[in-house]
């Protein structure tokens, strides 16, 4: 049956800034995200048309809510049950079947989705009994709240992970080691952004670099050839093979990824330390990223849109190197949280993929 013939359905209107603060009121105006923009003295619902469920109309990314109280809404629809279907609906599990299907049924214009009130209410549903409902809801709930307790431990091994860790060594190699004595620093191919990247896409060469920029997300990055240079067609862009460390130069500046063994290009959003040939160290650079992210954010300037300072990292930073084997030693306590993170969040994405489906087909599972 039509979404149309069990809901209500009301596409909300606009409220500007202005028009709250001329008004004065106690009833909430909620945003399409559930937030409360201001107060004033209007509402979209009455009484007795509680609970009933709000969504945005825009962007919508399975965001559903149950209403319980008076509100108004700007740029939010709302569904307010017939009479004769409260007492045959499970709100909470209606909330549950219909995130999936919003995701389905959204149209898209200049990249963003929208569902508007013809969409919604051509939705064709099949009502369970009430009874089979409830089942389904529980089920739903019980695997949100595996994934609520698995996002809590998630959350507590990388504030480990990324925390300033403190360990005493036996035997030092060397301490107070100026950086400049370690590393080599690569700079980026100024111009080798992503529109750059996108005009040569089509050309015939492999593809094996993978382009550092100032995201800290490096698993996403974007791959190139040994392509002309932006700046300078007459010449090719700067590459690095091996293993290295890279580093935000702006934005999150001073965030430092490992990079293994591999090949690599990178725009002037970030840098590539390198372990120079003729250092004197016996240096795990995976150690080193671990145990010294601290250091690093020293030398990112303070404003939002940050910088890190290159100069001054080289001029001052230095570093106690304890022997191989003790640095081995800790990254052993590294492995066992990355083992327990990586099974995790295995788990968790079987969770996710199973709470995308429809709520009859999750009970059971």
């Amino acid at each position: 049956m039509k979404l149309n013939s069990i809901f209500d359905v009301i596409q909300g209107h606009q409220i500007t800034d202005e028009e709250l603060y001329k008004t004065e009121g106690k009833i909430p105006v909620l945003t399409g995200r559930n937030h409360v923009k201001g107060h004033w003295d209007g509402a979209i619902i009455e009484q007795n048309d509680l609970p009933c469920i709000t969504y945005p109309t825009k962007a919508n990314a399975g965001d559903i809510y149950i209403q319980t109280k008076i509100f108004d809404a700007n740029n939010t629809a709302v569904m307010i049950p017939f009479p004769e279907w409260r007492d045959k609906i499970d709100l909470e599990w209606m909330s549950y079947k219909l995130r999936t299907i919003f995701l389905k049924v959204q149209t898209s214009k200049g990249g963003v989705s929208y569902l508007n009130k013809e969409i919604v209410n051509g939705i064709d549903l099949n009502i369970p009994s009430k009874e089979l409902q409830q089942k389904e809801k529980k089920r739903i709930s019980e695997l949100l709240s595996i994934k609520t307790d698995l996002d809590k431990i998630l959350e507590k091994i990388n504030k480990i992970k990324s925390s300033h860790i403190t360990i005493d060594y036996t035997n030092y190699q060397g301490k107070e080691i100026s950086a400049d004595e370690i590393f080599r620093c690569i700079s980026g191919n100024s111009g080798l952004t992503e529109e750059y990247l996108y005009s040569i896409m089509l050309d015939g060469e492999e593809k094996k670099y993978q382009v550092l920029t100032g995201s800290i997300d490096i698993g996403k990055s974007l791959k190139t050839y040994l392509c002309p240079h932006p700046k300078d067609r007459t010449r090719e862009i700067m590459v690095f093979s091996g293993e290295g460390i890279h580093i935000v130069r702006k934005g999150k500046a001073g965030h430092i990824n490992l990079l293994s063994e591999g090949d690599y290009t990178l725009n002037d959003d970030a840098y590539i330390l390198a372990e120079k040939e003729d250092c004197g160290y016996e240096l795990s650079l995976k150690w080193l990223v671990h145990t010294h992210r601290d250091l690093f954010f020293e030398y990112a300037s303070s404003s939002d849109n940050s910088t890190w300072n290159k100069t001054g990292f080289f001029k001052h930073a230095t570093f106690d190197i304890p022997d191989l084997y003790e640095q081995k030693e800790v990254l052993k306590r590294f492995s066992e949280l990355e083992f327990y993170q990586k099974n995790i969040m295995e788990i968790y994405k079987k969770i996710g993929e199973v709470l995308n489906r429809e709520p009859e087909d999750i009970q059971g599972t």
